[in-house]
């Protein structure tokens, strides 16, 4: 896999980058309401995180299957 670096990076550390996309949209949120924005922005940037964590967490999975099965070791 070393002529794909992309995919070994997402392949090797995939859960830790999606939590932290996950963590990224509740503390902007967060960030937004304490400067000011209305409440609104916490559940929504809470929402945006939990979907955000699944959609990274399913293509970490995708990219699991691909190495796995598709590409030559």
């Amino acid at each position: 896999m070393e002529n794909y670096p992309i995919i070994n990076l997402l392949h090797r550390h995939g859960k830790i980058l999606a939590a932290g996309l996950a963590l990224c949209m509740p503390l902007g949120a967060l960030l937004l309401f304490l400067t000011g924005a209305s409440w609104a922005a916490l559940p929504i940037g809470i929402v945006a995180g939990v979907v955000g964590y699944v959609l990274a967490r399913s293509y970490v999975e995708l990219i699991h299957i691909i190495t796995e099965t598709l590409m030559p070791r």
